[in-house]
């Protein structure tokens, strides 16, 4: 079977002349239809259309249906061609059967970009792959470009549009596309709770008409786009797509999640998107000789981007890039120590200034084995005074071959300890380590170990986060790994910007 990833299309000419920042007509419209638009309050079109007329979006937004003469409160077309004036923008929810008609109309108007979020195409058996193809043909002699189908939508955050409840509109570098309109909701709630800020999410679905090659050249010629996302299950032109991103990573980072990599997982592409996804070597082949970073999956997409928004707060002229390892126990440090090295990164080299400095703070740090790097210290030495703790992070953090500070509290530890006092005392350490990562120029993580042992633990785990999650700078995990992850990242990043 011949794989998708190489094969050529026959529109790679006319899709390489276009505008390569057309998709600002979507992302930037100030003229935009809804066709479909439902009166019924419960239907996902009305559902759409009410986020956007209540939102933050300040353009004018129209409403198209020919079974009504008003929707919400606003005047309703029976048809596109009956808009008047120029429209940028049109998202189409009408039923499939209709969509080809409604593209007819979008070509007639001269619409920039028109985008099916109609599902019932290529994903589909029967009549659904030859549906698609009509809806490319109907575009044949006219300048429209067709995202989707089956397809989610768009946020832009400079310009209040949002396929979704509860996110909020601060403009940032990161802009994500995806062939997943359900990872385009993760992705975008999920980041904005860890503090990611982003430009532009964009559904792109089937990718009937604009494809891989055409989203990757808007990225590269956006000056919104700091870092590039993407989540691709296929493509139809594998040799574009690797000259686009290569062109592309040259200038800015860019991070790709490959949906289909096993057997089961391309066989469920093909439920998903219509298309097949190619050889998973192939794919990696391609993207490492593009100089693209490889994602696992979610969650290490997730913690990428903390990393790189971690790594944009960090001075451009930094030396080192050893970790410094501050914790409770001896075993565990050790073991920390040994993770760093296998995941590629290293225990930071103390200079002598450095080691005289941080003997003066605990000169009865030779009682448990002297002042090093790991600092390893009692419990009852490292967290009852939060202030020395600070002077300990700052201290460290100085010395110019640390680049990362990986600090580890033993929530178990800690409770025993302090007894009924534990949460204003875990409140007090927290807000010393706030400070001190509002002082440091440097990444500054923090393992919050054993918060799911049991209710007090948990307790004190939730609390922690919550006081130490919304500093910039600072970093929370509940484990090593996914900590040791986003250090190796931070450092990847650190190291291209530098």
């Amino acid at each position: 079977m011949e794989s998708t990833v190489v094969r050529k299309e026959s529109s790679e000419v006319s899709h390489a002349q276009r505008d390569p920042l057309l998709l600002d007509r979507a992302f930037k419209a100030r003229r935009m239809v809804i066709a479909g638009v439902s009166s019924d309050r419960g239907k996902w079109s009305n559902i759409m259309f009410r986020r956007l007329l209540d939102g933050p979006f300040d353009g004018e937004l129209i409403a198209v249906n020919p079974a009504r003469s008003e929707v919400e409160g606003q005047p309703c077309y029976a048809s596109l061609r009956d808009v008047p004036g120029e429209v940028d923008y049109v998202q189409l929810l009408v039923a499939r059967e209709h969509t080809v008609d409604a593209v007819r109309d979008c070509v007639a108007r001269k619409v920039p970009v028109v985008h099916v979020l109609s599902s019932g195409f290529g994903e589909v058996s029967g009549e659904g792959p030859g549906l698609q193809s009509a809806l490319v043909e109907a575009l044949a002699g006219g300048a429209s470009a067709l995202i989707g189908p089956n397809s989610l939508g768009l946020y832009s955050a400079g310009h209040g549009l949002c396929f979704s409840d509860g996110c909020h509109f601060d403009p940032g570098p990161v802009t994500f596309i995806s062939q997943s309109g359900a990872l385009c909701t993760d992705v975008l709630a999920q980041g904005q709770i860890r503090g990611v800020k982003f430009s532009k999410v964009l559904s792109v679905g089937n990718c009937a008409d604009l494809d891989w090659p055409d989203y990757v050249r808007y990225c590269r010629h956006d000056p919104e786009t700091g870092i590039a996302v993407f989540y691709i299950e296929s493509t139809s032109n594998g040799r574009a797509l690797y000259e686009e991103l290569k062109r592309l990573a040259r200038n800015k980072p860019v991070l790709v999640l490959k949906g289909g990599q096993t057997p089961a997982g391309a066989q469920a592409v093909v439920s998903h998107t219509g298309r097949m996804t190619g050889e998973h070597d192939v794919w990696q082949a391609m993207m490492r000789q593009a100089g693209v970073i490889e994602l696992t999956g979610l969650n290490d997409l997730l913690v990428t981007l903390q990393a790189w928004s971690s790594a944009e707060l960090q001075p451009r002229n930094r030396s080192g890039d050893g970790v410094m390892v501050i914790g409770c126990g001896g075993g565990v440090s050790v073991l920390i120590s040994d993770a760093l090295v296998v995941a590629g990164l290293s225990v930071a080299r103390l200079g002598p200034g450095t080691l005289s400095a941080l003997k003066q703070l605990e000169p009865a740090a030779k009682v448990f084995g002297g002042i090093d790097n790991p600092i390893e210290m009692p419990v009852d030495r490292l967290f009852t005074d939060p202030a020395k703790l600070a002077r300990l992070i700052e201290t460290s953090a100085a010395d110019p071959e640390v680049g990362m500070v990986l600090l580890h509290l033993n929530l178990i530890a800690f409770s025993d300890l302090f007894g009924d006092d534990n949460l204003a005392h875990l409140e007090a350490v927290c807000a010393a380590i706030r400070d001190v990562a509002g002082c440091v120029a440097k990444p500054l993580t923090v393992v919050l170990r054993n918060g799911d042992c049991g209710q007090t633990t948990g307790t004190l785990y939730r609390s922690a986060l919550t006081s130490l999650g919304s500093q910039a700078g600072l970093d929370v995990f509940s484990d090593l790994e996914p900590a040791l992850a986003w250090l190796g990242r931070v450092r990847t990043f650190t190291g291209c910007r530098s």
